[in-house]
């Protein structure tokens, strides 16, 4: 995996195509725009125009991480079909286990786009010093630490092992390693955040819509909660580190990509046109008796899907339009994040009254609400775990967690009875193993 080359900078970044063909860590890649290495690492200006380029790297296009994941999560779990067979790579990503071929654009764009805005940010995270103002800076690593943190979080979501740095054939590390730099990343970014606060020069570089403080909270909250249970056993020691971000994040402010005519909501045009995808059917995909009944009766369905007949279900959601912003966590994640930990530490009557926040809800900043009755099942750490497994999957849909959930709550693997998901982790790309041959054997499902 040669050096991924950031050769020339930004603004035109900002505005190309982003990479369309399959790729590999071995290969290099050259932006052809205007502004030299030396540029980026020199002028603060530069760097931020750099940084700003980072949410279009992450969020635009089909082949963006913030469509791969939102889309395979859902397929993952049997959320969302197929309309049109023709659209290959998602229809092998919605059949899962063996269908997945290696050359899978899907997949592919996934790691490859991954990468590439995991670099992008390490760019920015390398050349700090050149920012001589405190509050510039901290924008700057508190911005790029987010980007690079999701890139790293979403491949050890969907895959087994990672490459921690780039160079000439990679060696692949687990992926509790590359979660633990993301966490790394955040918490160092939080820490400068407690003291300096971002400046308004740069806030007004950087795509609008991202709370920075609120967004590391939530996401230090996301991967220790993660990172809890991602050794087979429990940490109570993460458990209770994801408590407290999430604690700590505000659920009254909104933190989300926005999209635009020019810069349009992937997931949301591809599901208008009712050709690529659309919600399994009126359950979300929930199965072995997880499912509202009635169905339809809880509203969160309503909020995510509509039904124009007996066997179609159109995104609704954050999905409606093509320039629809979509958030970057929910209020309710953190609720849930909070009652899962406890639920695990046996600490049910903390974990009940968090579960029972948004169960009880009537709506949030986002419009969610569930208006169900408050816990009424057995006060028992597997019964209470269900529940919450339950309320993240009505609560979060598409949200990109749902293959790191099914597995973290135990429920039932591919080829197991009554299958809740249909891969526990994808292949690597062929273009990853024809150009480095450190990479490891695909796992079998």
């Amino acid at each position: 995996m040669k050096k991924l080359h950031i050769k020339r900078l930004a603004v035109v970044l900002l505005l190309a195509s982003m990479f369309a063909g399959g790729t590999s860590c071995h290969k290099e890649y050259i932006n052809p725009s205007a502004a030299s290495v030396p540029s980026v690492i020199t002028n603060p200006d530069a760097l931020m125009t750099l940084c700003a380029g980072l949410q279009r790297r992450y969020t635009i296009g089909r082949q963006s991480p913030f469509y791969c994941s939102t889309v395979g999560g859902g397929y993952s779990v049997y959320g969302l079909y197929t309309i049109n067979i023709g659209n290959t790579s998602e229809k092998e990503v919605e059949t899962g286990k063996g269908a997945i071929t290696l050359n899978n654009s899907f997949v592919t764009q996934m790691w490859t786009q991954c990468l590439l805005t995991r670099t992008e940010a390490e760019t920015v995270l390398a050349n700090l010093d050149v920012a001589t103002d405190p509050a510039d800076r901290v924008g700057l690593k508190a911005y790029a630490s987010i980007f690079y943190a999701l890139s790293m979080a979403m491949l050890a979501q969907y895959y087994e092992q990672v490459p921690l740095v780039n160079g000439p054939n990679a060696t692949f590390s687990p992926r509790a390693e590359a979660l633990k730099k993301a966490i790394e990343m955040l918490e160092s970014a939080d820490a400068d955040l407690a003291t300096t606060a971002v400046s308004s020069k740069f806030t007004a570089r950087v795509p609008a819509g991202i709370d920075i403080k609120n967004t590391v909270k939530a996401l230090l909250a996301r991967f220790y909660n993660m990172q809890s249970m991602i050794s087979g056993t429990y940490s109570a020691a993460d458990g209770n580190k994801a408590i407290t971000y999430a604690q700590a994040a505000s659920l009254l402010v909104k933190s989300e990509f926005r999209f635009s005519a020019l810069n349009t909501n992937p997931v949301g045009e591809l599901a208008l046109t009712r050709n690529v995808y659309g919600a399994i059917d009126s359950t979300l995909g929930l199965r072995n008796g997880l499912a509202p009944v009635p169905a339809n009766s809880d509203p969160r369905v309503n909020f995510y899907i509509r039904r124009t007949d007996a066997t179609t279900f159109p995104l609704k959601g954050f999905t409606d339009t093509t320039t629809r912003s979509y958030p970057v966590y929910l209020p309710g994640e953190m609720s849930l994040i909070a009652a899962e930990n406890y639920a695990r530490q046996s600490k049910f009557p903390e974990a009940i009254a968090a579960l029972n926040a948004v169960r009880t809800k009537t709506t949030d900043i986002y419009g969610i609400g569930a208006n169900q009755p408050p816990y009424s099942g057995a006060v028992t750490q597997a019964a209470i775990l269900t529940d919450i497994y339950k309320q993240r999957r009505l609560e979060m849909y598409l949200s990109g967690m749902e293959l790191e959930d099914s597995r973290r709550f135990g429920r039932p693997g591919p080829n197991q009875a009554g299958e809740e998901r249909n891969r526990n982790f994808y292949p690597y790309p062929l273009a990853e193993r024809d150009n480095n041959p450190s990479t490891p054997a695909d796992p079998a499902i």
